[in-house]
C-alpha cells in the first residue's frame, strides 16, 4: 500500500488501537490478517500502514503529537470509534469536505487535502536507508516525499482553534461518506 484515496468525511488519524476487539481483532486481525492497506469494516473505512520505527510518539508538521502502540498508524472513519475521548490520547480528529490521500513512502505519511499537507515522520534513522525502503512513485518514478511540497499549509484537527481564511474547507460535516478507493502503486 502507498496511496490511498478516501472520500470526504470525518477521520480518526493515529494508532488503531482506540478501536473496540471486535473491529481491531475480529474484523482486522481475522479477516483482514493485520495486513497493511485499504480494508472496509461495516462499510466503512480503515486504512493501516506500519510505522517505520514500530512504536513510539510521532509529531506531525504541525508539533500534534501521536503515540503509537500497535506500531501501525490509521485513519479510521469517525463512525467506527466507540469512545472518542480516548482518540484525543492517541491521535487526532479531522474533517474533511473533500476527498484525500493517505501516502506511505519510506516511513513518511502524508495525508493530502486540497492544497494542505500532514506530514509525519516515522523514519529510524538508524535503520534507514532509502535504496531498500518501500517507495511511492508518481508516473514518472519519482518518490512522492521528494515531490510533496513540505511548505505546503498544514490540515488543523477538528478540535483545534485555528482559523483560517479557508473555513469552507475545515468546516465540519453531518455525514462521513462510507465509500473509498485504492490505488495500487505501479
Amino acid at each position: 500500500m502507498n496511496i490511498e484515496v478516501v472520500l470526504n468525511g470525518k477521520y480518526y488519524l493515529g494508532d488503531p488501537s482506540i478501536l473496540n476487539d471486535k473491529y481491531l481483532h475480529g474484523i482486522w486481525g481475522d479477516l483482514y490478517n493485520y495486513e497493511n492497506g485499504s480494508h472496509s469494516i461495516n462499510g466503512y473505512n480503515f486504512i493501516v500502514h506500519n510505522t517505520h520505527n514500530g512504536d513510539g510518539i510521532y509529531y506531525d508538521n504541525k508539533n500534534k503529537k501521536y503515540i503509537v502502540n500497535s506500531g501501525v498508524l490509521s485513519i479510521i472513519d469517525i463512525n467506527l470509534i466507540d469512545d472518542i475521548s480516548i482518540c484525543k490520547k492517541y491521535g487526532h480528529i479531522f474533517n474533511f469536505d473533500k476527498k484525500i490521500n493517505f501516502i506511505y513512502d519510506a516511513g513518511l505519511f502524508f495525508i493530502l487535502y486540497d492544497k494542505k499537507t500532514i506530514k509525519i515522520n516515522t523514519i529510524n534513522i538508524n535503520e534507514y536507508d532509502s535504496e531498500y525502503e518501500e517507495h511511492c512513485e508518481n508516473e514518472k518514478g519519482e518518490y512522492m516525499s521528494k515531490i510533496i511540497d513540505s511548505d505546503n499549509e498544514s490540515i488543523h484537527s477538528a478540535n483545534s482553534n485555528h482559523k483560517s481564511d479557508e473555513s469552507d474547507e475545515e468546516k465540519d460535516l453531518e455525514e462521513p461518506s462510507k465509500s473509498f478507493n485504492f490505488f495500487k502503486k505501479k
